[in-house]
């Protein structure tokens, strides 16, 4: 069930009327139901997966809470985290790995070689949600709930179950008790429909748009010129962005109709000047999850500079894989962290050499931009081969320019002027909180929600693609 479809518009309405009109336990059992629907529209059978998930991390937690011997305790985190693992390992990556064992041994493609496996809609990012419940149980950080009907809901709850954010228990499983037995506020009412106009507009205007436009240079690299192919590499930046924040903005605003808080997930990342900065501020979610169950775990900064810079590498290792089984994935996590690497040792000097002021921050901002850029090319490229066709060509192009030609048409200009004016009214937005103050505006509020509706009713993509991260 998509969230830009009448489908997930009805579920979201009925369940709110359902939601207000019932009781602290029913109010709890309407949220359940109403996720299962939103899941089971995607497939029935692998409903299972998220249901075993819960049994797992639900027993885990209480054992753990009842357990005080350190062994023991060890041994039933590691039982969850084998037993999570194993599901998101079989699903998303035995295929990945029984052909590249194939390849290995010289085995021609054939019948057989490869299991029948559908990959189940969110499952990275329950498995890691479902996890992070039981280390911190394991911590101590929080105490396990007794409610399995609350932790449930914690795992499978509609707004954010197919693609984040990926929220901690501590957060997410208290708001449940109050939103159960507090009333009907239209605050919440008006702010989530905010949201989720917002997030549609992004989502159906903007991402849907430059998809289409990616596609065509993707599918074919070398029928294009170097600054069509740059453009093409524009348009995914651009896609990427606005595709998954518009879903978070989404969550997020139906979410808040129930008088639920989740976390952002975005704030800015392409206004960054330097790839760390930008990784605090792109997927904060899966950021903070993999720096506080990862990163840390293995030491973080404090074991010297060469195992931090270990310990980053491996970090955006597994982040690469999480996000997809291509070794394009894996080595897009290598290659950010790579940039992370050479950020934290000479990073700070170079800004200390340009003397830390505007131009040293635009110049900053441009490298960092552009990283992330090539970074996409490669995320986005079905091989290896296709990511170096793409940069080749833009790299002949720029060559061209700097030698006195090769000028863009006035058509690939208007596209490159409108990604910077994008860029432009974001860095406005972020300094003078524009769209809040928008949004506060009794009058401004609903003349601005009118033009983003009417804007998508007129040229917004009817038959879109799924959100780029359902994949994931």
């Amino acid at each position: 069930m998509e969230f830009n479809s009448l489908e997930y518009a009805l579920l979201l309405v009925v369940t709110s009327l359902l939601f207000f009109g019932a009781g602290y336990r029913a109010r709890l059992m309407i949220l359940i139901v109403a996720s299962l629907i939103f899941y089971a529209a995607w497939n029935v059978p692998l409903v299972s997966l998220i249901v075993v998930s819960a049994i797992v991390d639900y027993t885990a937690g209480r054992m753990l809470g009842r357990t005080k011997g350190e062994g023991w305790r060890k041994a039933l985190l590691a039982l969850s985290l084998v037993l999570n693992l194993g599901l998101l390992g079989y699903f998303k990556y035995a295929n990945f790995f029984l052909a590249n064992f194939h390849e290995l041994m010289g085995h021609a493609p054939g019948e057989g070689q490869l299991l029948d496996i559908v990959l189940p809609p969110g499952i990275s990012f329950y498995t890691f949600q479902t996890m992070s419940y039981t280390i911190d149980v394991y911590r101590r950080k929080i105490s396990p709930t007794s409610s399995f009907l609350r932790f449930f809901l914690y795992v499978s709850f509609f707004p954010q179950l197919i693609a984040g954010p990926i929220e901690r228990a501590g957060h997410l499983l208290v708001q449940f008790d109050h939103a159960a037995t507090r009333a009907f506020q239209v605050e919440n009412l008006v702010g989530g429909g905010q949201m989720i106009v917002f997030g549609m507009f992004k989502k159906v205007v903007i991402a849907d748009h430059c998809g289409r436009l990616a596609d065509q240079v993707f599918a074919d690299p070398s029928g294009f010129d170097g600054w069509t192919a740059l453009i093409g590499a524009y348009a995914f930046t651009l896609q990427i962005y606005c595709d998954f924040s518009a879903y978070s903005e989404i969550a997020r605003g139906s979410a808040r109709i129930f008088g639920i808080d989740l976390m952002r997930n975005f704030d800015q990342p392409y206004l960054t000047s330097n790839i760390s900065e930008f990784w605090r501020r792109w997927h904060i979610s899966l950021s903070n999850w993999f720096r506080d169950y990862v990163y840390i775990p293995l030491g973080g900064s404090h074991k010297g500079r060469v195992r931090t810079l270990i310990n980053l590498i491996i970090t955006m290792f597994l982040s690469g894989l999480w996000h997809g089984a291509a070794w394009t994935f894996v080595i897009w996590g290598l290659y950010h962290g790579v940039l992370l690497l050479i950020t934290a040792l000479v990073g700070k000097r170079v800004g200390e050499r340009l003397g830390g002021g505007g131009l040293a921050r635009a110049l900053g901002w441009f490298t960092t931009f552009h990283l992330v850029v090539i970074g996409w090319i490669l995320f986005r490229a079905a091989d290896m081969a296709q990511f170096r066709a793409l940069l080749g060509s833009i790299g002949q192009q720029l060559v061209g320019v700097v030698s006195g030609g090769g000028l863009p048409s006035p058509e690939q200009g208007l596209f490159i002027a409108g990604l910077f004016a994008f860029l432009g009214l974001s860095a406005l937005d972020r300094r003078h909180r524009l769209l809040e103050r928008i949004w506060a505006a009794p009058i401004g509020s609903v003349v601005f929600a009118t033009a983003l509706i009417v804007t998508m009713l007129l040229i917004g993509v009817p038959d879109g693609p799924a959100f780029i991260y359902f994949q994931f």
